[in-house]
């Protein structure tokens, strides 16, 4: 028979209470990372930046259910307000062409162009729709339009020549407005737009983009100048937020909705 030794009785209530003691520690780890939020990344930004759009953060909040309407405006003034989109007088390659001579008519071509452009993952498309759209005197923009595109491409991992395979996609829309600078021949259009991308294993992402659109009248249109370098990431925001608003976007109201006219 062994003698009888206390120490090892008092060496194992120590080592029971120390493993109580991690285990505790450890659920209440546990616990503490289900019910706490995780510390924010920074901004999600979109990889490579198709031509001159500067996406944001993800879009994430509910879009209101409901918004003030108002009629289009024209004339040279700077709009304010809800704006409904025109439609130009024609439609080439499926983008419009055509529009008024006013400040409307150049949000209203900024906006399809945006829509047009930034919406595809065809480098050849993006080019036509440039060569469409953008004034003389930026001579550049098919080419960036189909090195941004190719860029997409490469970003969604989408092979970099041939059909876009099923699963992606990418769809930009202008949601809200700013314009500066008008005159009667030229404004500076920014468009605050949902920048939504699908990839199989990925889903789709919704993003917000900042799109500086200089706008100048030429040949009888609207047509988009040479944005340069400025950045107006600053303007980024969940659209309809109060955020934006005090930022001052507006609302645009897309051809067709209830109250555009």
């Amino acid at each position: 028979m062994y003698p009888y030794r206390p120490r090892r009785r008092w060496l194992r209530w120590i080592l029971a209470y120390l493993a109580g003691t991690v285990a505790v520690m450890v659920i209440g780890l546990c616990i503490e990372g289900v019910v706490s939020p995780a510390p924010q990344d920074p901004p999600d930004l979109i990889g490579p930046t198709p031509l001159w759009a500067q996406p944001a953060s993800p879009a994430t909040a509910a879009r209101p259910s409901a918004r003030p309407r108002a009629s289009a405006s024209s004339g040279t003034a700077a709009l304010s307000g809800p704006l409904a989109l025109v439609a130009g007088r024609q439609v080439i390659n499926g983008v419009e062409l055509g529009f008024p001579h006013s400040t409307a008519g150049a949000v209203s071509a900024a906006a399809d162009t945006a829509g047009e452009v930034f919406s595809t993952l065809d480098p050849d498309r993006a080019a036509a729709v440039m060569r469409l759209t953008a004034d003389a005197s930026y001579a550049d923009a098919p080419q960036q339009a189909a090195h941004g595109a190719a860029s997409d491409r490469q970003y969604l991992g989408v092979p970099a020549a041939g059909p876009v395979p099923a699963g992606y996609s990418l769809v930009t829309e202008p949601v809200e407005y700013q314009v500066r600078d008008v005159t009667a021949d030229s404004a500076l259009v920014l468009l605050l737009a949902d920048f939504t991308t699908t990839q199989p294993g990925e889903g789709t992402q919704t993003r917000v983009a900042v799109f500086p659109f200089p706008m100048s009248w030429a040949d009888g249109d609207w047509k988009a100048a040479d944005p340069g370098n400025a950045s107006y990431l600053s303007l980024a925001a969940e659209p309809f937020s109060s955020q934006a608003a005090a930022l001052g976007w507006q609302e645009l109201i897309p051809l067709g909705a209830p109250d555009a006219g």
